[in-house]
């Protein structure tokens, strides 16, 4: 099992990474990697089918389901990244489906912008669930909850605040791959 973490905030710790320093250089070619930003106003229809929690995920987090690893928090209950077990395979078939994409929409009357983390038909699933981050309800997350483990995973940012999430930020991917199955092969065939 290989552990992930996705920055959601800018953050100064990743300022010596690159693109140009990652193993996903050896699948991609890293120019060509970007998180699209679609308009999609009806989205808000699919957000409305799942469950709005009362609590917020603050609130929710140990009581009403388990995280996997730790995902941080600031000191308003703003997720500022996700920890998460994201294998080599797994995290390339994201990328390759265009998983990350980043949306306008309009819910609850008020415009946000919509982040997934994983495939469209898993990120807006009906059985899932949308935690507030804070009681001001300007960002959320959905989950995923296994219902036999309680364990939940997160599927997407929903955000007011450009603020804290700022666009371009999200919509510049640095995905950071490390140690890869096929650099380690490449270099045992030298």
């Amino acid at each position: 099992m290989q552990m992930g973490y996705i920055y959601l905030m800018p953050n100064e710790t990743v300022d010596d990474y690159t693109l140009e320093k990652s193993d996903i250089g050896l699948y991609y070619d890293v120019n060509t990697l970007n998180i699209p930003r679609i308009k999609w106003l009806s989205m808000g229809q699919s957000l409305i089918q799942m469950r709005l929690a009362t609590k917020t995920y603050r609130e929710a987090v140990d009581k009403a389901f388990h995280c996997e690893y730790w995902n941080d928090l600031d000191g308003e209950g703003y997720m500022m990244g996700i920890e998460l077990s994201l294998t080599e395979d797994i995290f390339l078939t994201l990328v390759a489906h265009q998983a990350f994409k980043l949306y306008d929409t309009r819910w609850r009357n008020c415009d946000f912008r919509v982040l997934t983390l994983d495939a469209h038909h898993d990120v807006f699933n009906k059985n899932n669930v949308i935690y507030p981050l804070s009681a001001k309800k300007d960002a959320f997350v959905i989950l995923t909850i296994d219902p036999s483990t309680k364990v939940a995973k997160i599927m997407a940012l929903i955000s007011a605040r450009d603020d804290l999430y700022p666009i371009d930020y999200l919509r510049n991917p640095l995905f950071i791959l490390a140690n890869s199955s096929r650099y380690f092969n490449e270099v045992s065939m030298k």
